[in-house]
């Protein structure tokens, strides 16, 4: 099944998770304005429905879940069918391309990378948020993908795999930082120190194109 078909069939469960767990989200979200460069024109691959784009003012999304992007257009994002391997842009578009867990769902990450690179202008920033899948609660994911109605898709990287494939792909890491510390949901620290050195679940990176 494709992830897109995925996600279309569970687009309310999606939308809800972030209702539940509003400090989590709130959390994530914090890390993520601290490392957001100025930007004219952003892009986020991945937009889902927009729980990130819309705060963050980014005003465009690309997104293979029909579902998912009728509900960020109702948030105010223009979205573009489509999957971060194959961008529907030209080259140099964009100051700044915003993906946050889409790393996990794609079937190429290093195609999707350079992808981002090269719809950034020159000197434009990625900005690249994940779960570290060897911080304790990356772990816990991992073990219990089977029975998760989203991860069982899933592919978790460490934030080593992650630099090696942002170098691969023509960037240069600027800045990290981290949150969600522990090892469950119920029970999480939601500090967030910059560096990515802690043992942080939630990891954002800000790149820049070379």
């Amino acid at each position: 099944m494709p992830k897109s078909a995925l996600f279309d069939r569970n687009y309310e469960a999606y939308e809800a998770w972030f209702d539940r767990h509003q400090d989590i989200y709130e959390t994530e979200l914090t890390a993520i304005k601290k490392l957001l460069p100025p930007f004219e024109r952003a892009l986020e691959v991945g937009v889902g429905t927009g729980r990130f784009a819309a705060p963050l003012w980014i005003k465009e999304g690309v997104e293979p879940s029909r579902k998912m992007a009728a509900i960020a257009q109702k948030r105010g994002i223009e979205v573009k069918e489509g999957v971060a391997e194959a961008l529907p842009y030209e080259d140099e578009r964009f100051d700044l391309v915003l993906m946050v867990t889409t790393i996990c769902f794609v079937d190429d990450p290093l195609k999707a990378l350079q992808e981002a690179h090269r719809i950034l202008k020159p000197d434009g920033r990625l900005l690249l948020a994940f779960v570290d899948k060897e911080s304790p609660l990356g772990k816990l994911y991992e073990r219990n993908r089977h029975k998760s109605r989203f991860y069982s898709e899933a592919t978790f990287f460490s934030k080593k795999e992650i630099f090696k494939l942002l170098k691969e792909a023509g960037f240069v890491l600027e800045a990290c930082n981290e949150s969600l510390f522990g090892e469950d949901l119920e029970h999480l620290q939601l500090k967030i120190y910059d560096g990515c050195k802690k043992g942080g679940a939630f990891l954002v990176l800000r790149a820049r194109k070379k």
